[in-house]
């Protein structure tokens, strides 16, 4: 809230001679607890740092492959030779 508009709406309190503000007491709030448990789905497969994994899909026909990071040039040139 702009402190302006708050300042307004206590000079126009107190001109229009109702009654005083007197601050209410806030409601004690609900304790949230520290750990909320989390259900989840099935579990992720292990992550391989060491390999590039494609799938490659046409019609009914599925492809994976998988290829050693350490050839990642070879990969590239076979990529571009599929992708022509």
């Amino acid at each position: 809230m702009n402190a302006n508009v708050l300042h307004r709406w206590l000079k126009e309190h107190q001109r229009s001679a109702c009654r005083p503000l007197v601050a209410q007491p806030v409601p004690a709030t609900r304790e949230v607890p520290a750990f909320v448990p989390v259900a989840l789905s099935a579990p992720m497969p292990e992550h391989r740092e060491h390999e590039i994994r494609v799938e490659l899909r046409k019609g009914a026909l599925a492809m994976v492959v998988t290829w050693p990071m350490s050839a990642v040039a070879d990969f590239a040139s076979w990529t571009a030779a599929v992708l022509k």
